[in-house]
């Protein structure tokens, strides 16, 4: 597959969910009510309604808005995992929206009143697991420009350790935001569980819960002869970077909101940490370990003596 075909293949994609969703909408339109329930409460009722016409055109806008921000990331964004991102969360949200409402609608053929629709959450359910393979996959089959980050302007401080120590070993632990996020995800979801008396709503708020905590919630990390490691309890995700490819280690203060937009395993978007990606658990000093393709980043304490020990192995 060349490259050209690999770098359209998001907008592609896109434009095609908008395709499909629009002929079967228009295939199904003499058996559906008129108007059709387009909105529903939080139990799965209808509460809003709108013509065949109207769905065609969110359809096709949908595609199109798609299209453009995975064109955007596949054509215009530098950074390799930005572009990437970009490239595939344009992609999988118009899969989405698309199946969504596809889905919800085909649920009405033969009704005589589109109140009597109702949309389960199951739905939302499978349509998002089918936008996170499609955008993953249209993500990773995007081709992406080459960047040289030990090119790029120093982030933060590049301490040296002159004690001759040789390794280092820490704990990335989960701050309080972090800690919030988490918690208050998990109770809109049961929240939304129990106004809807959603048996499965609430099991994904304990799977939410469960799988947040073991995967980010405390991280080991190590610097030593074999390179840099960071990694969650569970074993995934983790980092592993070779001493070999390692050019320098830097020390930046990271504010995980304003940097990273979050907490938990991120990428940023912020200039002078563009493309670094890592666990930020919380705000506070982060050790960057730079390589040549790439700008990995965990805060945790003891950065400064993580960094030190890095930067003289490297230099040795």
């Amino acid at each position: 597959m060349g490259e050209t075909v690999r770098r359209v293949s998001g907008p592609l994609v896109a434009l095609l969910a908008g395709v499909v969703g629009g002929v079967l909408l228009a295939l199904w339109s003499g058996d559906l009510p008129d108007p059709v329930a387009s909105h529903f409460r939080a139990d799965g009722t209808a509460d809003g309604f709108s013509s065949v016409t109207s769905l065609l055109v969110m359809t096709a806008v949908t595609a199109v808005i798609g299209a453009v921000i995975a064109g955007i990331g596949a054509f215009r964004v530098s950074d390799p995992t930005t572009a990437r991102i970009v490239t595939g969360l344009g992609a999988g949200t118009a899969v989405f929206v698309i199946a969504v409402e596809v889905a919800i609608t085909s649920r009405q053929r033969g009704l005589s009143d589109a109140a009597a629709a109702t949309a389960p959450v199951w739905i939302i359910v499978g349509a998002g697991v089918l936008a996170v393979i499609i955008g993953g996959g249209v993500g990773l089959l995007t081709p992406v420009r080459a960047v040289d980050y030990a090119d790029l302007p120093r982030a933060g401080r590049t301490p040296v350790d002159a004690a001759g120590r040789r390794e280092w070993h820490g704990r990335a632990s989960m701050g309080v935001g972090g800690l919030l996020t988490v918690g208050a995800s998990v109770a809109v979801l049961v929240g939304l569980g129990v106004v809807m008396s959603n048996w499965i709503m609430i099991g994904i708020a304990v799977v939410v819960a469960l799988v947040g905590v073991g995967l980010t919630g405390s991280v080991q990390v190590s610097v030593s002869e074999q390179g840099f490691h960071a990694g969650s309890r569970l074993g995934w995700p983790k980092i592993e970077v070779p001493l070999a490819e390692i050019r320098r280690a830097e020390v930046v203060d990271v504010h995980a909101l304003r940097d990273f937009g979050g907490w938990g395993y991120r990428v940023s978007g912020r200039r002078n940490l563009r493309g670094a990606k890592g666990f930020v658990l919380r705000s506070g000093p982060a050790l960057l370990v730079v390589a040549a393709d790439r700008r990995e980043v965990v805060v945790v304490d003891g950065a400064e003596d993580a960094a030190a020990i890095l930067n003289a192995l490297v230099s040795r």
